[in-house]
Formats: structure tokens, sequence, C-alpha cells
């Protein structure tokens, strides 16, 4: 039996890849570097093959999320309040990400057994935006590499490491 916590966890955090995913497509459209561009855009296609991965998790447990035109709404505000300043941006994502996957952590120890492959799935989109991060701030040749990679990767594919 699922914890209510988990549940919970699990319909916030599917939310918000759809939100994410709107983040950065429309964040994309404020910065006029086209690299920039590029890669705003494959951080929402990853927020989207992150979604779509545990959306099957989402209808076992028959939860509702709320209605995608208020997320994406939601998504779009926040890409609005953020100032196109790459460096800036890339700074501040280096310093919030690695909360956001001690978070996915957590909800994957809260997940049951039969789960874990979806979560941990889920977890590794932000590995993978975290390693972009890193490699970004330091020689930004290369750096989409593990975000074409998480893409390139179906979750029915995916090995949960050990």
């Amino acid at each position: 039996m699922a914890s209510q916590e988990y549940l919970k966890t699990l319909l916030l955090y599917y939310e918000e890849e759809i939100e994410g995913e709107s983040y950065f497509d429309t964040l994309s459209e404020r910065f006029d570097d086209p690299d920039h561009k590029a890669k705003l855009k494959l951080l929402a296609r990853v927020e989207e093959h992150a979604a779509a991965a545990v959306k099957p998790l989402i209808e076992k447990y028959g939860l509702a999320p709320r209605v995608p035109t208020d997320l994406i709404a939601s998504g779009q505000k926040a890409a609005r309040a953020t100032a196109p300043d790459w460096v800036q941006l890339i700074a501040e994502m280096r310093k919030t990400y690695p909360g956001y996957l001690r978070d996915f952590e957590e909800l994957e120890r809260l997940g049951a057994n039969e789960d874990q492959q979806r979560l941990s799935f889920l977890t590794e989109h932000e590995v993978a935006a975290i390693k972009f991060l890193d490699i970004e701030a330091d020689n930004p040749r290369g750096s989409a590499l593990p975000l074409k990679a998480y893409l390139e990767t179906a979750v029915e594919n995916w090995k949960v490491p050990r």
C-alpha cells in the first residue's frame, strides 16, 4: 500500500515536470544565442521525457494532476520572471539542482519496489541536468551530451543503479 506522502509527492513532481517543460520552452524564447536556445529546448525535452516515464505511475494510483493548461501557464509565468542572463541562469541552476536531486532520491526511498525503475529514471533526469550544468559552466563544448543521452534512453530499458 502506497503512503499518502509518496502519492502526494509523486503527483507534485509529475506536475513540476510538466511545468518545467513549459518553463524551459518559454525561457528558450527569451534568449538570443542559438546555442542557448537549443540547450533550453533540450532541457524542455528532458522534462517531457521524465514526465512521460512516471505518467504510468500517476495512472496506476489514480492520481489527478492539475489541468495541463494551468501547469503550462505556471511554467510560462516562471520563465517570464527569469532574467535572460545565461551565466546567471546556469549559476542559479547549479546552486539549486542538487537539492532537487536529493528530493527525487527521497521519492525513490518512499516508493514501492515495483515503482523503482520509473522513479530511478525520473531521478536520472536530474543527474543528467546537473552533468550538463557542470560541463556548461566549465566549457560549453559537449555540455548537451548528458541531456541527449537521457533522451535516447527509454524507461523500459533503464536499469536501477545498485
